[in-house]
C-alpha cells in the first residue's frame, strides 16, 4: 500500500518543485495508517498554486499520535509523523463520528 501510494503521487506530482518532499510525507502519513488501522485506507492529493495538500483517510478511531524523536519500536528510528511536521509548512488531522481520520499535510512553493 505504502509504495503504490508514493508512486502514484509521484506521477501525480512529476514536475512539482517539492515532490520529493510530497513523496516522504505520503510514505509516511500511508505508513501511519497501516500501522494505526485495520480498516480502508485513502489518499487525496488537492493542488492549488499556493500549495499542495495531501491527505490520508483511515478508520483508527483517534487523531495520530506525534512523538518528538523516536518511534516507541526503535529508539534510533526517526518519528514519520516527526519527519512530516518538519518537513511540511503544515499538518493536521480530523477525526469524525464514524470513526474516520484524515491526516493532512501541506506544501508550499
Amino acid at each position: 500500500m505504502v509504495t503504490v501510494a508514493r508512486h502514484g503521487v509521484a506521477a501525480l506530482l512529476a514536475g512539482f518543485d517539492h515532490s520529493d518532499d510530497a513523496e516522504l510525507i505520503t510514505t509516511e502519513l500511508v505508513a501511519s495508517a497501516v500501522r494505526a488501522s485495520a480498516g480502508d485506507i485513502t489518499v487525496h492529493v488537492i493542488g492549488t498554486e499556493d500549495m499542495t495538500r495531501i491527505e490520508v483517510t483511515d478508520q483508527r478511531g483517534s487523531h495520530p499520535r506525534l512523538v518528538d524523536a523516536v518511534t516507541e519500536a526503535s529508539r534510533e528510528a526517526p518519528d514519520g509523523l516527526g519527519l512530516v511536521s518538519a518537513i511540511a509548512a503544515s499538518m493536521g488531522s480530523v477525526r469524525r463520528r464514524s470513526g474516520d481520520c484524515t491526516t493532512w499535510a501541506e506544501l508550499r512553493p
